[in-house]
């Protein structure tokens, strides 16, 4: 799964007020999801199977005993006051048009300043960047002197 289509179900699943959201355990989305729980934006993340609903906590037990196409890794979303805290999840870079920065352009962006097109970030949001190391989120690049493509901001 892209992350163009992460950010639209994690997005819509906050909207619609749903407590967990089912998606495809990959190498991907386990990073992208351990940034967004590091960050506060979801309450835990845990391996079920599709027999779960979206109402009831997922069962680790069923994740072992099916099939690889009903696998499911399920996040938890975090809510207070009864309102999201992941209220938008917005892509940066797109699959027809990628935005790459380099550590410089990174920090600028970080500091709130509009790159490449792209408008800072503000109080409150997190960048997603996929960098050589890895994912990482955008304060910890500038720290690291990291460059790479920004994928998403999360707020």
């Amino acid at each position: 799964m892209l992350p163009h289509e992460l950010c639209s179900r994690l997005t819509n699943a906050s909207l619609a007020r749903h407590r967990f959201v089912p998606l495809s355990p990959t190498n991907q989305h386990k990073s992208l999801l351990t940034l967004l729980y590091t960050h506060g934006f979801l309450t835990s993340l845990s391996y079920g199977s599709t027999d779960s609903s979206p109402s009831t906590p997922p069962s680790p037990s069923s994740f072992v005993e099916s099939p690889v196409s009903q696998k499911r890794l399920w996040a938890q979303l975090k809510y207070r006051n009864d309102r999201p805290v992941l209220q938008k999840m917005a892509l940066v870079s797109h699959p027809s048009k990628r935005i790459f920065m380099d550590r410089d352009e990174v920090k600028r962006f970080v500091q709130g300043a509009r790159v490449k097109f792209v408008p800072g970030l503000r109080l409150g949001e997190v960048a997603l960047i996929k960098s050589r190391m890895g994912w990482v989120e955008g304060r910890e690049a500038v720290k690291l002197g990291l460059g790479g493509e920004v994928i998403a901001r999360v707020g």
